[in-house]
């Protein structure tokens, strides 16, 4: 049943939304950036801790909107459906950061569940590439940084750092309004990557896949 309203939800949000857009994570937390119009991301996480708790996301870009389904199985006695939208208002130039709003978790469904989104908030979020400079050591690539504030379960600063390192890992971490969260990722095939992070101090493993249709 609750999958049966997710996927309602997400049709009737993306029915509606010819011409607006919404920002990827972080890790946890949103960004000033977008999913481009028909990308998709699926990522799936899982922990070892307690009851092997596991996440499911799905974000879906059209035009300058995105749209964000969660699914937290086995955090507690029901799992918890989210729904997620963010709008794209400014994009990145050489000089300004890309900026967008949204609201996490439209219908308030993980306040009091336990999971790793805390309930509904409203926010906005910049984000902006770092370019590296001859003479810096070529340790940390494709650098952007990432900032936001939030109201309700983001309520306060949030803030973050990603890049590559070599060998093509991608590293990143965050802050987001209550503890530090981090993710290393490696690409396995152009769309398809194996993730290891650390989401409210508990170790997660598993993988991510990013295309478009």
């Amino acid at each position: 049943m609750k999958t049966t309203r997710l996927v309602l939800i997400i049709t009737a949000v993306m029915a509606l939304s010819a011409g607006a857009v919404y920002a990827d994570r972080l890790i946890l937390t949103p960004t000033g950036t977008t999913l481009g119009t028909a990308d998709i991301k699926a990522e799936y996480a899982t922990s070892s801790e307690g009851d092997n708790p596991k996440v499911f996301w799905l974000n879906i870009g059209i035009s300058r909107f995105e749209v964000e389904g969660a699914r937290f199985q086995d955090f507690g006695p029901e799992d918890v459906d989210v729904v997620s939208a963010q709008v794209s208002v400014i994009p990145e130039t050489t000089f300004t950061p890309a900026v967008s709003i949204g609201m996490r978790d439209l219908a308030d469904e993980a306040d009091g569940g336990g999971v790793l989104y805390g309930g509904r908030a409203i926010y906005v979020a910049a984000s902006k590439s770092i370019p590296i400079t001859g003479g810096v050591p070529v340790l940390f690539q494709d650098m952007k940084v990432h900032g936001g504030v939030g109201t309700e379960s983001l309520s306060g600063l949030f803030f973050g750092v990603e890049g590559r390192l070599p060998m093509g890992i991608k590293l990143a971490a965050e802050y987001d309004t209550e503890d530090v969260n981090w993710a290393l990722s490696y690409g396995i095939a152009p769309a398809v990557s194996l993730k290891l992070s650390s989401l409210k101090q508990d170790i997660y493993y598993g993988a991510a896949l990013s295309t478009a249709f």
